[in-house]
C-alpha cells in the first residue's frame, strides 16, 4: 500500500440517529478534489437531495481539514464546517472557517474530516481519539450551558488538550445565525450552531496526542519555509496586523492557531476589572463600537464586553452588528414594542441593551423568536425591509467597504456568491489598503506604489489592467482568478490574513510569490503540483460549488444581480482604514493615473460588461451563465453532466 503523505486517507461518517460508523476514503477523492471544501462538496453533491433544509436530519454537516494540516506547513492548519447554511437566503450551501489547533488534532487523530448525518434521540457528544476512535458521550447535563462552561467541563473531563467545538443556546434553539464555538476561541458563522444544535449535537471532542505527522519532501519543505519567512518577517514586511484599539483593553499573551507565526496579533485579551477573551483585529472585536461610541463617545470595555458574550452565546457577530443597526430604527417607528421586548431604544449601546438583546434571541422570546431568524427574514416579517437599505446585502453582508463602485472585479463576487464571500474580497481590498496608505501619504509610509500595484495585479490578479479602475477590462477575469486561488485556498485550508503572500515589503518587486501555496502542497504530499494546478483546483471546486447552488434553487444569470443601491446610490465617505488614508476614495486609472471613485455609481452597462468577461473566462455560457458539456469535461467534472442536463443546467444540452 502507498504511503499517505499529508491525507489521513479517511474520514467519517457519523450516523447520529442510528449511531452508525463508516469510513470514508479520502484517497477516492484527492486527485481531483484535492482536500478540505473539495473533497466534502464532492460528497454533498452525492448524497444530499436537493429539497433538504438546513434543520433536516439528512443535512450533512461536515468537519474538515487539509492536506497541510498538522504540518510544519505555516498557517496550514485552520479547518472548515461546511452544509446547508440556514443563515442564507433562501437556505443554500456553504462553508465557515476556523482556526485554532482543532483541526490539526483531527488530523492527529488519523482522520481528514467528518461527515455527520442524522439527529440524535438526546443531546450527545462526539468524542474523536487516536485513530479514528469514534464513540458518543451523554451530553444531557450539558445542554442549556454556555460554551464558555461547556468548552471547560469537557476539557475537565478529557484533559485540558483535549480540542472541542460547541454550541451554545443559540444553537440549541436553532437561531439562524448560531455560530460554532471552538476551544481557544475559534468560531464557524453561516448558521452551523444551529444546524448542530438541530442534531441534537453539543459537541463534538477530539482528543489526540500531538504528533509530528511525515512529510513527502521535509529538506524541501524546510527551503519553502525559508522563502515564506523571508516575505512575512520583520516591520519592512508591512503584513502584521495591528492589535485591537479598544480603549481599557490589554493584551495579556498571544493566542495564535496552531503553526501559524501570528502575523494577525490575535491574543487574550482583559479589561479593567481583570475578565478576559480571545480577540485580534477584525470586524468581531468592533461589532457593538458604533453603538457604544454614539451613547458613551468611546469604544471601550462595553464593546469588548459585546464580543464576549456573543462568543459566549454562539452568535454570529456580525448578524448581531446589523440588529444592533436598524433595531434601535424599528423601535422608533413603533415596528417593534418597546415595552413587550424589554428593548428601550435610548439604551443601545450600554451593557444593559446588549444583554437584552441577546438573552430574548436565545430564548426566542417574543420577537426574539422573529430576530433569531437573522436580519433579512425578521425585517420582512416585521415589515421594516426599507431600514436594511445599503446595509445588509443579498449575500448577507455589508459592502462598502469592498464594493464594487470602488473595486470593479469585486462585482462578479457578490453576483456569483450567496453567503460572506470575504476570502474572495480580501484578495483586492487587502492589498488595495497597502496601496491607498502609499497613496495617501505620499509615500511616506507604505511601499506598495502604484507601479508595484500594477506587478502584483499582472501575477496574481492576471493582468496590469485589472489595477486600472476606471475600465471594465480584465476586470471578469480578475475575479475569476481570485475566486479560484480563493477556493484553492479552502481546498488545502490556508489562513486568510496570511495566504496568499500577495505583496511584500521584502520584496523588491513589491509582490510575493503566488506559486508558494503549490510548493507547499507538493513538499508536503509528494503530489507534484505548480501554481496552474492550484488554481485548477480552485476553479474545479468553484464550478461544483456552482453546480450545487444551480441545483438548490440558483437560476444563472438572472440571479447573478447586485443590490439595488449599487446602481443608485452614490458611494460615500469610508471608514478607517481606508477613510483615514483616502478620504477622496482615490484609485489607480489606465496607465496609474489616479481618479476619485467618491460619489460614484456603478452602471448597468458596467456591470454587464464585467460579468460577460466573467463568464467569458469561466468559458459558461455568456447569455444564460450555465455550463457547457465542453467546460465540464475540461475540468474532469463529466460525470456531473447528466444531472445537470436533466435539470437544464447545460447550455448545449
Amino acid at each position: 500500500m502507498t504511503k499517505l503523505f499529508g491525507w489521513a486517507g479517511k474520514m467519517l461518517r457519523v450516523d447520529l440517529s442510528t449511531r452508525k460508523i463508516t469510513d470514508i476514503f479520502t484517497s477516492e477523492y484527492t486527485e481531483r478534489f484535492t482536500g478540505g471544501r473539495g473533497i466534502a462538496s464532492r460528497i454533498y453533491w452525492e448524497e444530499m437531495g436537493s429539497g433538504v433544509g438546513a434543520f433536516d436530519p439528512e443535512n450533512h454537516l461536515f468537519f474538515m481539514n487539509g492536506p497541510l494540516c498538522g504540518t510544519m506547513a505555516p498557517a496550514a492548519s485552520r479547518w472548515i464546517v461546511l452544509g446547508k447554511s440556514p443563515m442564507a437566503v433562501p437556505e443554500q450551501y456553504a462553508t465557515g472557517n476556523l482556526g485554532g489547533r482543532f483541526g490539526a488534532a483531527l488530523k492527529w487523530s488519523g482522520l481528514d474530516g467528518l461527515d455527520i448525518v442524522g439527529t440524535s434521540g438526546k443531546p450527545v457528544v462526539l468524542l474523536i481519539e487516536s485513530s479514528g476512535k469514534c464513540s458518543f458521550e451523554d451530553a444531557s447535563s450539558l445542554w442549556g450551558k454556555d460554551t464558555f462552561e461547556t468548552i471547560s467541563l469537557l476539557q475537565k473531563k478529557f484533559g485540558d488538550k483535549a480540542c472541542v467545538a460547541t454550541i451554545g443556546r443559540a444553537g440549541e434553539m436553532r437561531v439562524r445565525f448560531a455560530n460554532v464555538i471552538g476551544s481557544g476561541g475559534v468560531s464557524a458563522t453561516k448558521g452551523f450552531g444551529g444546524v448542530m444544535g438541530s442534531k441534537n449535537l453539543k459537541a463534538v471532542v477530539v482528543k489526540a496526542e500531538k504528533t509530528m505527522l511525515p512529510v513527502a519532501q521535509p529538506d524541501t519543505l524546510k527551503e519553502i519555509n525559508r522563502e515564506i519567512t523571508a516575505l512575512w518577517k520583520g516591520e519592512s514586511s508591512e503584513r502584521y496586523w495591528s492589535e485591537p484599539v479598544i480603549e481599557d483593553i490589554e493584551k495579556v499573551k498571544n493566542a495564535y492557531c496552531y503553526g501559524c507565526p501570528g502575523i494577525c496579533g490575535r491574543g487574550i485579551y482583559q479589561n479593567r476589572k481583570g475578565e478576559k477573551g480571545y480577540s485580534k483585529n477584525c470586524a468581531s472585536a468592533y461589532f457593538y463600537a458604533n453603538a457604544e461610541k454614539a451613547k458613551t463617545g468611546r469604544m471601550a470595555e462595553t464593546s469588548f464586553y459585546a464580543t464576549q458574550l456573543a462568543n459566549k452565546q454562539g452568535l454570529c457577530t456580525m448578524e448581531l452588528r446589523f440588529l444592533t443597526e436598524w433595531l434601535p430604527r424599528a423601535l422608533q417607528s413603533g415596528a417593534v414594542d418597546p415595552v413587550k421586548t424589554g428593548l428601550n431604544r435610548d439604551e443601545a449601546g450600554t451593557k444593559e441593551w446588549i444583554d437584552a438583546l441577546v438573552n430574548v434571541i436565545i430564548h426566542r422570546q417574543g420577537v426574539g423568536d422573529i430576530l433569531a431568524e437573522g436580519s433579512r427574514r425578521a425585517a420582512q416579517e416585521l415589515g421594516v425591509e426599507k431600514l436594511l437599505e445599503g446595509m445588509v446585502t443579498k449575500s448577507g453582508f455589508d459592502a462598502d467597504v469592498y464594493n464594487p463602485r470602488l473595486f470593479l472585479s469585486t462585482a462578479p463576487v457578490y453576483a456569483t456568491e450567496h453567503v460572506f464571500p470575504i476570502t474572495q474580497l480580501h484578495a483586492v481590498s487587502f492589498p488595495m489598503v497597502k496601496w491607498m496608505i502609499w497613496m495617501g501619504t505620499e509615500g511616506m509610509m507604505g511601499f506598495l506604489s502604484t507601479q508595484k500595484l500594477r506587478h502584483l495585479a499582472k501575477i496574481f490578479w492576471g493582468d496590469e489592467k485589472a489595477a486600472e479602475f476606471d475600465s471594465s477590462d480584465k476586470m471578469g477575469e480578475a475575479a475569476v482568478k481570485m475566486q479560484n486561488r480563493a477556493y484553492a485556498k479552502e481546498n488545502l485550508i490556508l489562513c486568510d490574513f496570511f495566504w496568499p503572500i500577495d505583496y511584500s515589503g521584502n520584496s523588491e518587486t513589491g509582490a510575493g510569490d503566488p506559486s508558494l501555496e503549490a510548493k507547499l502542497f507538493s513538499a508536503v504530499t509528494g503530489e507534484d503540483m505548480d501554481e496552474a494546478g492550484l488554481l485548477g483546483s480552485g476553479e474545479r471546486c468553484a464550478n461544483l460549488c456552482r453546480a450545487i447552488y444551480l441545483r438548490e434553487g440558483r437560476r444563472g444569470r438572472i440571479d447573478d444581480c447586485l443590490d439595488e443601491f449599487n446602481f443608485s446610490r452614490p458611494l460615500q465617505d469610508q471608514p478607517p482604514p481606508v477613510g483615514l488614508f483616502n478620504p477622496e476614495l482615490m484609485v489607480p486609472g489606465r496607465g496609474g493615473e489616479l481618479f476619485s471613485r467618491k460619489g460614484s455609481i456603478l452602471t448597468r452597462d458596467t456591470f454587464n460588461k464585467v460579468m460577460d468577461d466573467y463568464y467569458q473566462a469561466r468559458q459558461w455560457d455568456v447569455e444564460t451563465a450555465l455550463f457547457t458539456s465542453k467546460g465540464l469535461e475540461r475540468l474532469k467534472l463529466g460525470d456531473l453532466i447528466p444531472e445537470l442536463k436533466a435539470m437544464g443546467f447545460l447550455a448545449d444540452s
